[in-house]
């Protein structure tokens, strides 16, 4: 995937190892510690609130104040 695409995701998942994303190329899992720090240190409660931009763009986790580009964390993989 060119880094100059943007990834747009149709849904979300949190499990307790990983981040689901799925686009319109596929299912995407990502470890926690490889989103971000303050995700890998995070509870499960604070990572299964999560919500999704109306775009597809962001992800957010207000109770963490975190929010993370769909794009960068999958074409980091």
């Amino acid at each position: 995937m060119p880094s100059s695409l943007v990834v747009y995701a149709r849904e979300i998942q949190a499990n307790e190892t990983h981040l689901i994303i799925v686009t319109h190329r596929g299912r995407f899992e990502i470890r926690w510690e490889l989103c971000s720090e303050r995700l890998a240190q995070a509870t499960q409660a604070e990572r299964q609130l999560v919500v999704l931009s109306p775009s597809g763009a962001s992800i957010r986790w207000p109770l963490l104040d975190e929010d993370l580009a769909v794009g960068p964390l999958i074409l980091a993989r």
